[in-house]
């Protein structure tokens, strides 16, 4: 891991000398921005396996490469001045023989607060994927239930400091909530969850000019202040029952939304849930109840043109077969190919737990 940190600040260092021998003097609309950061954390002990190994520290090391969007048009999505980039993260998580360790590449939208002065508020929101080098295996690594494949996904949400050394360098403070699951392809998949601080040191390549916020407009609500949508959903449940580990999962959303300000809404609405997996589980206890399962949902939407992200919390109010918990979370991210039509994907969770991935088509009235 040491070595791995020096090569990465080497690196950082080349390129930043050789980028210098540019002109440094100019002001660029969307300056590119490349930094380095150390993460510092610790795994949620939320399985029992994790809690046979003891305490785990996770620590990173990665390299980040990103634009600032400055323009009236960025300001106006959403009142403030976005970065958007990738970031490559080597992990060490610690328990090696256990739990290995990962490499995660992640995009994000990272949303910049008071910029006209010298500490800024952000917030980081990231999604991308996982190499993890030591799955769940029966004989050679039974402890680990957190993941059970080398690729997995991966979502990361945060909010740090941003302190301005001067127009080109930066420091910063973040603290962060980071998972990876393989969202149902393999069981067991407890996911990793591990929150973490991070220290870093950014480089714009051109100095930085935030605009004057005094002279942007403000954004116009939308057209369409309400909608009703309704979506079929499948995908493959997280489930291990009996000697298999993959069944067919599907069912059918519908849902109210109402624009609040901004880019955010709120919603209500419902669902029906078929796993088979709970089916097979039935048959194997020889229950007669139904496998089904309905709940209402309630949450919120993010309007980001023609994508919609929400997140939402579940409710049960039909579950016969009652083997985990009466609430869960759902996170959706759609695209709005027309006015009407849409599709995207969505993952249904109780608590730290995955439960399935699904693919959506909809439609919206």
């Amino acid at each position: 891991m040491e070595k791995i940190l020096q090569f990465f600040i080497i690196s950082v260092i080349f390129i930043n000398f050789t980028l210098s021998q540019s002109d440094s003097t100019k002001f660029v609309k969307n300056p590119t921005i490349i930094g380095v950061n150390v993460d510092y954390g610790f795994i949620l002990k939320h399985t029992s396996s994790l809690r046979e190994i003891g305490n785990a520290y996770p620590s990173a090391i990665s390299l980040d490469w990103s634009r600032l969007l400055l323009t009236q048009n960025a300001w106006e999505f959403c009142n403030c001045f976005p970065r958007i980039g990738i970031d490559l993260a080597l992990w060490n998580l610690d328990k090696k023989d256990v739990l290995g360790n990962g490499i995660l590449i992640m995009s994000y939208v990272e949303p910049y607060f008071r910029t006209q002065k010298k500490t800024n508020l952000f917030f980081r929101m990231g999604l991308g994927g996982a190499y993890l080098t030591e799955p769940y295996n029966t004989v050679t690594n039974p402890l680990n239930e957190t993941y059970s494949t080398n690729l997995s996904f991966a979502i990361m949400v945060g909010f740090g400091l941003n302190y301005r050394l001067t127009d080109s360098w930066n420091l910063r403070f973040a603290a962060k909530y980071n998972h990876t699951s393989n969202g149902g392809i393999r069981a067991p998949n407890k996911g990793l969850n591990f929150p973490s601080l991070s220290f870093g040191v950014n480089k714009s390549l051109n100095p930085v000019d935030y605009p004057d916020l005094d002279k942007i407009g403000n954004r116009k609500p939308p057209e369409n202040k309400e909608r009703f949508s309704f979506a079929h959903f499948s995908g493959w449940s997280n489930a291990n029952v009996g000697d298999k580990d993959k069944f067919y999962v599907f069912g059918f959303m519908g849902k109210y939304s109402r624009w609040m300000g901004g880019r955010s809404a709120v919603t209500a609405g419902t669902e029906l849930i078929l796993d088979y997996s709970r089916r097979e589980q039935l048959n194997l206890e020889g229950m007669d109840v139904s496998f089904a399962q309905a709940a209402a949902l309630v949450g919120h939407e993010f309007w980001l043109g023609k994508v919609t992200f929400s997140q939402e919390l579940g409710i049960y109010y039909f579950n016969d077969f009652r083997i985990n918990d009466d609430v869960y979370q759902r996170y959706s991210l759609f695209y709005n190919f027309t006015k009407h039509i849409f599709a995207g994907f969505s993952l249904k969770a109780h608590r730290h737990v995955a439960d399935f991935f699904d693919l959506r088509i909809g439609y919206t009235f």
